[in-house]
């Protein structure tokens, strides 16, 4: 299966990423520093082997769409 989400990393902000959810090991919410001095609260999640994604959505949110 696969969720729609929205990429939060920089300059790739507010593009549409789908992910399988099958590949998701794991997801967790933290404040990141960006170069440009803001903080954005993303949730981090890792697709081992591509690497982590940072999304806008919280992890309640994605919880939903898996579930749906």
């Amino acid at each position: 299966m696969f969720i729609t989400l929205t990429n939060a990393k920089p300059p790739f902000t507010g593009k549409l990423i789908s992910i399988n959810t099958d590949t998701i090991v794991t997801m967790h919410e933290n404040e990141i520093d960006r170069e440009d001095g803001r903080t954005d609260c993303v949730t981090f999640i890792f697709i081992p082997p591509h690497g982590t994604w940072e999304v806008k959505e919280t992890l309640e949110e994605i919880y939903r769409k898996l579930n749906q």
